[in-house]
Parts: structure tokens; C-alpha cells; sequence
């Protein structure tokens, strides 16, 4: 197999398991999809590009999610300046909700979810979303955000105590 094939196969493998990662992580932070699917398909373009650098290094994940993290507060500043929505770094309520659906039957354990985790606090969050959504591994959030390890442990245990709360005030038995 030649360079060309390994880049791109390296490529394709990385869009097709991190495109729904990432955009449900993008959403943590932009609400609107199709803003979140651009900055998304923007990060694998530049990838694309800059493919002999990138494509064959082993921290692709995490540059990856870094790229769309930054990319996101990006675009939320320039909207910010803009006019176009209101936004400040590092407030807790900046970081968006999940859009829930409406609610078809009682026990819509999706909408459930999407309920308990926007009652969390912004930051934990999105530390949530980041493990459990992104399916990414307590480090590489640390990496990811500049925080410890201790701390998106402390989060995530803080969010998984408030989703046992909620479904028990919901009357749902949790497992």
C-alpha cells in the first residue's frame, strides 16, 4: 500500500468513528446542527490538508477534539462580537443544551436524558457529554479541556449523582 492510500485510509477510518463524536461534542457549545456539522467537516478538511502531518501520528483523536473545541469558541466569539448572540467565555450558562424532542410516551429514556443533562452546571456538562456522548476517556477530556484528571472524575461522578436524582424525582428506578 502506497502513502497515498494509507493517508487516505487513515482519513476515512478517523471521519467515519469521530463525525458523530465530534459533532455531538460541538453541540456542547453551539446549538444550531448545521453550524456544528461545518466546524466539524472545516476540522477534516484542514486534516485532509495538512494530511502527511497529521494523518499518521497517533494523537489524531485528540487534535481532533481539540481543533472543534477551539473552533467552537471561535465561532461563539465572533458571534458574540457580532452582535448575533450573546456569549462569555467561561460562564457556566454559555455552554448550550441538548435540544430535546417532544415527548411521545412517558418513559422516553432519550428525552429523559437530554432533560437531566441540561440541568447540569455548564462546565460539568460538558465534561458529561464528553465522556459518556464522545465516548472519550477521563485523560484525554483533561487534555482536551486543561483540567486534572481528578477533576473530570469529580464531574462526572457530580453528573451521574444528578441523573440517579432526576430519574428518582421523575419516579423512574434507577439501575
Amino acid at each position: 500500500m502506497d502513502a497515498a492510500q494509507r493517508y487516505y485510509q487513515r482519513f476515512e477510518t478517523a471521519f467515519a468513528d469521530l463525525y458523530g463524536p465530534l459533532c455531538n461534542f460541538a453541540f456542547t457549545y453551539v446549538k444550531d446542527l448545521e453550524v456544528c456539522e461545518d466546524i466539524v467537516q472545516e476540522v477534516f478538511t484542514r486534516i485532509w490538508e495538512r494530511r502527511k502531518d497529521l494523518l499518521l501520528t497517533d494523537s489524531i483523536r485528540f487534535y481532533l477534539f481539540t481543533a472543534v473545541r477551539n473552533n467552537c469558541i471561535s465561532h461563539l466569539r465572533h458571534e458574540k462580537s457580532s452582535g448575533a448572540r450573546a456569549w462569555v467565555d467561561g460562564d457556566e450558562d454559555s455552554y448550550p443544551v441538548i435540544p430535546a424532542k417532544e415527548i411521545n410516551d412517558k418513559t422516553d429514556y432519550q428525552q429523559l436524558l437530554q432533560e437531566a443533562i441540561n440541568e447540569l452546571p455548564g462546565k460539568c456538562r460538558e465534561i458529561f457529554v464528553l465522556s459518556r456522548i464522545s465516548n472519550l476517556k477521563y485523560k484525554e477530556i483533561a487534555e482536551v479541556l486543561g483540567i486534572s484528571v481528578k477533576t473530570v472524575e469529580n464531574q462526572v461522578g457530580k453528573a451521574l449523582r444528578h441523573m440517579r436524582g432526576f430519574l428518582k424525582k421523575k419516579g423512574i428506578p434507577s439501575i
